[in-house]
């Protein structure tokens, strides 16, 4: 009989060690955020996603992989004499980028981020053509004449990035806000210029060189982006 009451109370403490251990987990767990988290972004240069992950113990630098993306090709017309130039602009732009941010301040929101990403339409076009007859500085030129011109912006394929906002990546609770301003160096720009009708007769294909030259400050590409982040 002492047997059996002392199993039995042997296995009343082994439970009841277990369930506390069990509760005391779920407790740790509950008040450990996870590391990871997953945003959605909206801003200057589209919309996209990232995932994002706390990399120190103390929480004030977190990793970050994404990618954003915006396109525009809607066509307008722009008044030129007594015709029209129809104008088709081929707008992709599209960042898959990998950053770092630190939190400079131990319980202060304010983060520093800096980085690099890939794009792979790292350009502008343009594509014109006339309907009816078109003045350019006075001077009459038909439909015919007019031709087609295709016009681009080359930058690099590879961009760096830095820049600074308030917010966590990975908040506390389950969902969480962030607001970011940055730049994203994209290079010198390089003009790509195709064309048929009366630009063959001008010496446009020499003033190319000069057009980059006016255009080397555009290099830079403001980002602004708003971000709400979920704790996985």
């Amino acid at each position: 009989m002492t047997h059996l009451f002392t199993s039995l109370l042997a296995l009343v403490l082994i439970g009841s060690v277990a369930e506390r251990s069990a509760a005391q987990s779920a407790d740790s767990s509950r008040r450990k955020p996870s590391p990871y988290a997953i945003g959605l972004q909206l801003g200057t240069t589209g919309a996209g996603i990232q995932l994002a992950r706390v990399i120190s113990t103390d929480a004030r630098l977190t990793g970050r992989v994404g990618v954003s993306y915006f396109a525009y090709n809607r066509a307008f017309k722009v008044n030129a004499g007594d015709g029209k130039l129809h104008i088709t602009p081929d707008v992709v732009m599209g960042i898959a980028l990998a950053s770092v941010k630190w939190h400079p301040f131990q319980r202060n929101q304010l983060f520093l981020t800096a980085g690099a990403g890939y794009t792979w339409r790292p350009d502008v076009k343009a594509s014109v053509v006339a309907e009816g007859d078109v003045k350019f500085g006075g001077m009459q030129i038909s439909e015919e004449n007019v031709g087609t011109v295709n016009a681009a912006l080359r930058w690099n394929h590879v961009l760096g990035y830095a820049g600074f906002g308030y917010g966590r990546s990975t908040p506390i609770r389950r969902l969480g806000f962030a607001v970011e301003l940055g730049t994203y160096y994209l290079g010198s720009p390089n003009v790509d210029l195709q064309y048929t009708g009366f630009l063959e007769t001008t010496t446009i294909d020499e003033q190319i060189p000069i057009i980059e030259n006016n255009l080397k400050s555009y290099r830079f590409l403001p980002s602004l982006q708003f971000l709400i982040t979920y704790r996985l």
